[in-house]
């Protein structure tokens, strides 16, 4: 295509030079040859007047071709697009068939027993199968609304006004059967704070923020969720339009885990990715938890950022912010 249009510029460039030619002589032949030669005065201005309507045919076909070019590059660029979107949305749903797959048979697993020998099993076993139910409820929950909430994040305008305390209590009480396991010491720093976001998506970031923290620090460790008004200094830099949106309020939560190394932090905010010196405490972890928080924050004009060293031990904090009422 492109060679095609850079013969049709240079034939185009051809014909309007003779034509420009062609002018020229029309106003010098008759002086010279006189009235006498009227038929080839008649002929040079025919064959001008045609090499004008070629050479103008050929710019128009010139200008079309770019025009189909141009377009074709987008169809071709549309194109790619809609096979990524598509090979993503086939590794979420397998994704999906295979991580729902392993809380249900933990709950047909606890079911049957209780099906089959109720009587024999003591009350305080019982109850410890009926909690591990719950919890593998539980988490098919958490893994749906992983792969669902995103996609259905751009549809929604569902913003309100709501308690930034009360989202992050409410889903640290999903956690607590873990916490209380793991023994783990929680610090909280917090304050009512009413803030503009959407309630559902919310607590899935949360979520997966809380189930990351978790999941890549040892059993025992502290986690540490604070809140605050102050931007911190590890923040990325806001844009004019940004910054006049209003005041936000930033929640950081801090774990001592394996950290993370700066020049990997910004990586794992796209899909599918990990530490590879975590993935012994996460096996069956999908590097799905940063890339859709970062999603749904976006969507209800939030931001996400890791503040980590990268030192086993020092842990990662992560900090989100959201507009602030």
């Amino acid at each position: 295509m492109t060679m095609l249009r850079t013969c049709l510029r240079l034939l185009c460039g051809v014909l309007v030079t003779i034509g420009l030619l062609n002018l020229a002589s029309l106003m010098i032949l008759p002086r010279l040859l006189g009235s006498s030669n009227a038929v080839i005065y008649s002929s040079l201005v025919l064959v001008t007047a045609q090499i004008f309507i070629v050479g103008c045919s050929f710019l128009k076909i010139s200008s079309e071709v770019r025009q189909i070019d141009q377009e074709g590059r987008q169809l071709r660029q549309q194109n790619e697009q809609l096979i990524a979107d598509q090979k993503n949305r086939e590794q979420l749903l397998l994704i999906l068939n295979h991580e729902v797959r392993t809380p249900l048979a933990a709950i047909k697993g606890y079911a049957e027993l209780l099906r089959c020998y109720r009587e024999q099993i003591p009350g305080e076993l019982c109850d410890q199968y009926l909690q591990q139910i719950n919890h593998s409820c539980d988490e098919a929950t958490f893994i749906l609304d992983s792969i669902i909430l995103p996609q259905r994040a751009g549809e929604q305008n569902g913003a309100e006004r709501l308690d930034l305390k009360e989202a992050v209590l409410s889903v640290l009480a999903s956690f607590a059967l873990r916490l209380q396991f793991e023994q783990r010491t929680l610090e909280l720093q917090m304050s009512n704070c009413d803030v503009i976001a959407q309630p559902l998506q919310l607590r899935q970031v949360l979520r997966n923020l809380f189930n990351n923290a978790l999941s890549y620090s040892n059993p025992g460790s502290r986690l540490r969720i604070t809140l605050t008004t102050t931007r911190p200094a590890s923040a990325p830099l806001l844009s004019d339009a940004e910054d006049q949106r209003g005041r936000r309020i930033y929640l950081a939560i801090q774990d001592e885990g394996v950290g993370i190394p700066p020049e990997e932090q910004q990586r794992l905010f796209q899909p599918f990715q990990r530490l590879e010196s975590a993935l012994h405490l996460a096996p069956q972890g999908k590097g799905l938890g940063l890339y859709l928080s970062k999603q749904l924050l976006e969507e209800m004009g939030g931001e996400i950022w890791l503040e980590s060293t990268g030192q086993p031990g020092k842990g990662t904090c992560v900090w989100l912010s959201l507009r602030q009422i």
